[in-house]
């Protein structure tokens, strides 16, 4: 990292935190870093422990160039705005514009390339404009987070069945810290321009050894049980849960079962220079977070 500091967009969410947390591991000192968000409770918290930070809207184009023109490392953690495109694209941009900025580092998602999977758009559009940029970049290419069983667990705490429309899908799933980890590593060493990463969990897990995975979290047993679409469907809108949300998961259950989270090689492994963490010990560790 150069002296004229790095930019850090959506330090404040989840990933960022751990982001952090793993370049102060590092060694790298809070005040090299500008930690960029829109969550000012997290910002003041960030900026007692040393951090340069920033409010800011992503959709303030001017805002953003201004403060990307500061600084010569952007990483930008992909959002979860519904415009989150244009807003990636008007990072891009004023990266590419500034003389300052030496490497653009974003976190994009897993097959991101493979245009089968509609979730992916947004991170195959924003892979494209920052590959044209001109920019130096490193894309890494996030796999499923194995936080996101924690929601999961409330049907099985009290039912012991896992219900999924996923099939017989596997997925390679990796925790925020490592992924984060990963992120850290590229952003302070040498050997990753114009690279992209594909990382993914060691190991390919079937829903059966996540229902085996939360029977131990939950010191109770649970098994899986796949269910079609339709049915899954209906009940999550006979529990009260809004038709277009319902849609949307079942959509989300179905792109599982597609294979767009599938184990895609061993660069998060290689990155870390460890194993990556396994699902018990992950959902265990986020759980004990909250």
């Amino acid at each position: 990292m150069s002296e004229a500091g790095t930019l850090v967009f959506g330090a404040t969410g989840a990933l960022g935190r751990h982001f952090l947390d793993a370049l102060g591991a590092r060694d790298i000192k809070p005040d090299t870093i500008t930690a960029a968000g829109r969550n000012q409770l997290r910002l003041g918290e960030l900026a007692s422990a040393g951090f340069r930070t920033a409010g800011v809207d992503l959709a303030d184009s001017a805002a953003v160039a201004e403060l990307v023109a500061r600084h010569s490392d952007i990483v930008l953690i992909s959002g979860r705005d519904p415009d989150r495109l244009a807003q990636h694209e008007s990072v891009i941009e004023a990266a590419a514009k500034s003389a300052n900025v030496r490497h653009v580092y974003y976190t994009s998602g897993v097959r991101a390339d493979d245009d089968r999977f509609a979730i992916n758009s947004d991170h195959r559009a924003t892979e494209e404009a920052l590959t044209a940029s001109g920019a130096t970049y490193t894309i890494l290419r996030n796999t499923w987070y194995i936080e996101n069983y924690i929601q999961a667990l409330a049907g099985p705490r009290f039912t012991g069945v896992l219900a999924a429309a996923t099939g017989d899908a596997v997925v390679a799933a990796a925790s925020r810290k490592d992924l984060a980890e990963a992120l850290a590593v590229v952003a302070t060493t040498d050997g990753h321009d114009n690279v992209t990463y594909s990382l993914s969990g060691d190991t390919d897990f079937t829903y059966a050894d996540i229902a085996e995975a939360m029977s131990v979290v939950l010191e109770r047993e649970v098994t899986y049980r796949p269910v079609a679409p339709e049915e899954l469907q209906a009940a999550l809108v006979s529990s009260g849960m809004d038709s277009g949300l319902a849609r949307f998961l079942v959509s989300l259950d179905e792109t599982i079962a597609a294979g767009v989270f599938a184990r895609v090689g061993d660069d998060l492994s290689r990155l870390l220079g460890r194993p990556t963490t396994g699902l018990v010990e992950g959902l265990t560790t986020e759980l004990s977070r909250n």
